[in-house]
């Protein structure tokens, strides 16, 4: 009797764990689940050039990682160029099945070049962007059952190549962006999408609309 009790409890405490630390995994019919969360964003991978005072700079890498009690139960978001020498400079679009949560920017690569032997980086991670507890790079919700778009993410060429939210600026954009979106996944074309954008002090300016879910 004891060892069938111990064997509950053990399994009891061992399953909310599986599932709290599940993986994100690109959405599709079968990974799409309405407790889960789905984030649609979109990502230029492109070299700039002339950015700043370099000769060329290009975004490499991007991570977010969920707010946990624990490291062990951390989940990471993490997103790659697709080539570190031929990508197209346009936005490619990303959406992903999420456990709900708050997930904050834990790590951003930008490639800078003065020229073709003159190469360095200009990167962020949890040390620079998670400090006292606080998300100071800045972060993003997704709650049970929701769609959210966060924004478009790429370089800022001002003073020096930076990373940078974007996002679409009015509401009409926004229905046609979704539209574009159900063609694609018609399997959630009646779940409502949220405009809730990655809200960041550093890396983007607040924005929001006043109707912001497209039915």
């Amino acid at each position: 009797m004891f060892k069938v009790l111990q064997h509950l409890i053990t399994s009891f405490f061992i399953f909310p764990l599986l599932a709290i630390a599940a993986e994100p995994v690109p959405l599709s019919e079968t990974s799409y689940k309405a407790d889960l969360g789905v984030l649609i964003m979109q990502i230029n991978w492109g070299r700039q050039w002339k950015c700043g005072a370099f000769e060329n700079a290009q975004l490499q890498a991007l991570s977010f990682t969920k707010l946990s009690a624990s490291a062990e139960q951390a989940v990471s978001l993490e997103f790659e160029t697709p080539s570190r020498l031929l990508v197209e400079n346009k936005f490619l679009p990303y959406a992903w099945v999420v456990e709900p949560g708050e997930y904050f920017l834990s790590g951003f690569d930008v490639k800078v070049a003065r020229s073709v032997r003159n190469v360095a980086h200009i990167q962020g991670n949890k040390d620079n962007l998670f400090k006292e507890g606080k998300p100071i790079g800045g972060s993003f919700t997704v709650k049970p059952g929701e769609i959210v778009y966060i924004g478009h993410f790429g370089l800022d060429c001002g003073a020096e190549p930076f990373l940078w939210r974007y996002y679409l600026a009015d509401r009409q954009e926004f229905e046609r962006y979704i539209e574009g979106f159900r063609e694609k996944f018609p399997f959630v074309k009646n779940i409502p999408v949220q405009y809730r954008l990655f809200s960041s002090e550093v890396f983007g300016h607040p924005f929001s609309l006043s109707n912001p879910t497209v039915k």
